[in-house]
């Protein structure tokens, strides 16, 4: 069994420890919180009796791995203090504010053997996994365009994200969502062509960055002030395939010659398998998959980017 604490034991949290509740080889057994006072009735209602500060719980043996659910911008050092106690770590997306700090802490992730994993939650569902599916058998025949939206305006977001502060704005919250489901689906090599991006006093709510492979225009629109665009669409010569909230979809239905074919995977939690994917790779000592390594590199990439535009 793997014990894992939770580092920020906040709004996210909630649905992940939903999640966890169908991952057999894994449960939360810990809270890190500066504050235990402030948790203590929510981790009496999830029976977690062990609340502490991050630092003890990275010096606790009995937990294995963290899941990191803090704002951005302490990401990096809540990271680099759980890999050099020599824990695994599943961090909320972006797993660092810049590139420089991700190589940084894959470096000491892979010369401790150690699982350090973005939770790119998207990338891991059956919906996901059905539609890389249709695209490698060319069920849509040659693709035309692409987009993936994460548009609405959310009153509730979290404080953090709207501070003028490392990592914050739509950008490092929401556009994060059609960049993973555009890089996972299409390859790491699709290339950055534009960014516009929306500010209000100077803090990004939204924008839209356009992408490209082999001359296909592919692109992500996002905000956290306005509601608009919230699809997976993917447009071919044989038909269209659309996935509504593909970051927690557990449907998508394809047009093709005037019909529309309909595709569901009922599920409990769009968390489990993130996590489910994460106690594999610990339990199977699969310390490195570039593949998602090189999706969040890219990521950053876009981010870095972005703070010179």
């Amino acid at each position: 069994m793997i014990q894992i604490a939770i580092a920020g034991p906040g709004n996210i949290s909630h649905r992940f420890l939903e999640g966890i509740k169908d991952v057999p080889d894994a449960a939360v057994t810990a809270f890190g919180t500066r504050n235990p006072n402030r948790v203590k009735a929510y981790a009496e209602a999830h029976h977690i009796a062990k609340v502490d500060s991050f630092s003890n719980l990275c010096n606790d043996s009995s937990i294995a791995a963290f899941y990191i659910s803090t704002p951005n911008h302490v990401h990096y050092e809540l990271i680099k203090e759980a890999l050099s106690s020599g824990k695994h770590v599943l961090c909320e997306k972006p797993i660092t504010v810049t590139t420089a700090e991700y190589r940084e802490l894959l470096g000491i992730a892979h010369a401790k053997q150690l699982v350090l994993m973005e939770a790119h939650k998207t990338l891991y569902t059956p919906v996901f996994q059905s539609i890389s599916n249709v695209l490698n058998e060319h069920r849509l025949g040659e693709i035309c365009s692409a987009s993936a939206g994460f548009c609405r305006n959310d009153p509730h977001a979290p404080d953090e994200w709207r501070l003028h502060t490392r990592g914050g704005g739509a950008l490092y919250d929401v556009g994060c969502y059609g960049l993973a489901e555009l890089f996972g689906l299409f390859g790491p090599d699709l290339q950055l062509k534009s960014h516009s991006q929306e500010l209000v006093d100077g803090l990004n709510t939204g924008g839209m960055i356009s992408l490209e492979k082999n001359g296909i225009p592919m692109n992500v629109p996002y905000s956290f002030v306005k509601d608009g665009d919230c699809d997976l669409r993917i447009v071919g010569t044989l038909g269209t395939l659309t996935c509504h909230a593909f970051w927690k979809s557990d449907s998508y239905s394809i047009l093709c010659d005037g019909q529309v074919m309909n595709y569901r995977f009922p599920f409990a939690s769009e968390f489990t398998f993130e996590i489910q994917q994460f106690i594999n790779r610990i339990n199977n000592r699969q310390w490195q998959d570039r593949f998602s390594e090189e999706i969040s590199m890219r990521i950053l990439e876009i981010l870095d980017s972005s703070l010179t535009i």
